[in-house]
């Protein structure tokens, strides 16, 4: 059983530690805080047996074989430095970091200490993804042209205190969830156009991207945007994201002999989302509804347990979300942002 930590006590890592509890090979033993008041409350939530009121007194605990970093995004950079350097593997929550730049060198300081990392897309490790991966694979919908992502959400209530208002924590729109449609539409594209039919877990960089959207001339994030990206293979993808406009969050992939759509990829654990099923159409035919046959409901189980299967076989990085892809992913977001002037201190 994979011994793990947590840093941070956020929505995200009360997430993580419910889905511990289920996880096949993986266990929660301790967890880090800023302040030892609020690590005490999370261990006794969810009976972890050590807490710590610092994140280099968790990294320094020798019972801990793995981190799972989900402080808010700017933070990731300097703690998986640390934690590297630790000799601890670790899981981060996406964004890994806030620009590529960053991403680049907590990849090399993970090679340069033999530890694993992994940029926490969950959705990747789920069956329900995989089987959409296995229909392009197999040519259900023939050749791939055009792929529809969207995720977003009504954030207005949450107030200006939120970190989704705020341009110092990371907040906005892209950074927030639009890492998932382009994740997304990366990983469809790749499959499309690996000709070996043998899934990498790598996804295709974008030719090109463009974008429009809209900054909050107060708070500095973005609200919403549109993407258009283009992939080699004459494939195309439009992207929606927001953080303060509820729409459809489902998506689609259009090919030469029909299409394919799913309601709910992205929390297929949550079910008032919409059905784990993907609905295939070949042209001039009816509708046929797939479902996906799951052992485990909780999707963060999956992706505990992916990891743990990856550092078993001395891993350093997983087969679902790669290093080589995570790079890609960071290159084609800081494109998204550059395209509407969304800026971070990061950046300079």
């Amino acid at each position: 059983m994979l011994k793990w930590g947590i840093i941070g006590t956020g929505n995200i890592a009360h997430t993580f530690a419910k889905a511990l509890q289920v996880a096949k090979k993986g266990e929660l033993v301790a967890v880090g805080s800023r302040s030892v008041a609020t690590a005490e409350k999370f261990a006794q939530e969810f009976n972890i047996k050590h807490s710590f009121g610092s994140y280099n007194e968790l990294l320094g605990f020798d019972q801990v074989d793995i981190v799972y970093i989900c402080t808010p995004h700017p933070q990731h950079y300097d703690l998986a430095l640390t934690t590297a350097k630790a000799g601890k593997h670790m899981l981060i929550e996406k964004p890994m970091a806030m620009t590529e730049a960053q991403i680049k060198s907590i990849l090399d300081t993970a090679k340069e200490h033999n530890v694993f990392v992994m940029e926490a897309y969950m959705y990747r490790c789920h069956p329900q993804t995989l089987k959409v991966v296995e229909l392009i694979q197999s040519g259900a919908i023939g050749q791939v042209k055009l792929i529809r992502a969207n995720f977003s959400f009504d954030g207005r209530p949450l107030g200006p205190s939120s970190r989704l208002w705020r341009n110092e924590l990371g907040g906005g729109a892209i950074m927030d969830i639009g890492g998932y449609p382009m994740s997304f539409c990366r990983l469809i594209a790749g499959v499309a156009n690996d000709k070996s039919g043998q899934y990498s877990g790598g996804g295709a960089n974008p030719i090109k991207v463009k974008a429009t959207g809209y900054i909050q001339p107060d708070t500095k994030v973005d609200e919403w945007s549109n993407a258009s990206v283009e992939f080699e293979g004459n494939i195309t993808a439009q992207l929606f994201t927001g953080i303060f406009a509820d729409t459809d969050c489902s998506v689609e992939v259009l090919g030469s002999k029909g299409s394919l759509k799913v309601v709910n990829l992205w929390r297929p654990d949550l079910t008032v989302l919409g059905p784990v099923q993907i609905d295939l159409t070949e042209y001039g035919k009816e509708t046929k509804v797939i479902p996906v046959e799951l052992q485990e409901t909780n999707l963060f189980a999956y992706e505990a347990d992916a990891v743990a299967d990856a550092i078993a076989q001395g891993q350093q990085e997983c087969k679902y979300m790669n290093w080589k892809d995570t790079l890609g992913q960071a290159h084609a977001m800081d494109a998204w942002r550059k395209e509407i002037g969304l800026v971070y201190k990061e950046d300079q």
